[in-house]
């Protein structure tokens, strides 16, 4: 029941406008960042749709959740971008 949850409230932030977007984003977060805060990944799921070098990470940290849409094949800084599932 919990992944389904968060799998829902992660294309719910996903698919929404812009205005939303930036509202449960987190600039400047990467992954690497949430692991060093004392996250810890819970799972990682192929968005096949959009390529398929595209996963989700989703961090937990005690009732805090954080998706990530990671590029793998980023050649830039933003290849990932991170948002306060739990804002």
């Amino acid at each position: 029941m919990r992944i389904l949850l968060i799998v829902f409230m992660t294309n719910f932030l996903l698919t929404t406008s812009n205005a939303i977007d930036e509202k449960y984003k987190l600039p400047n977060i990467q992954p690497k960042d949430l692991v060093n805060e004392g996250y810890k990944l819970h799972n990682v799921i192929p968005i096949e749709s959009e390529g398929p070098r595209i996963m989700l990470y989703t961090f937990t940290k005690n009732t805090k959740i954080v998706s990530c849409v990671v590029e793998l094949d980023a050649m830039f800084a933003d290849g990932h971008i991170c948002y306060n599932v739990t804002n």
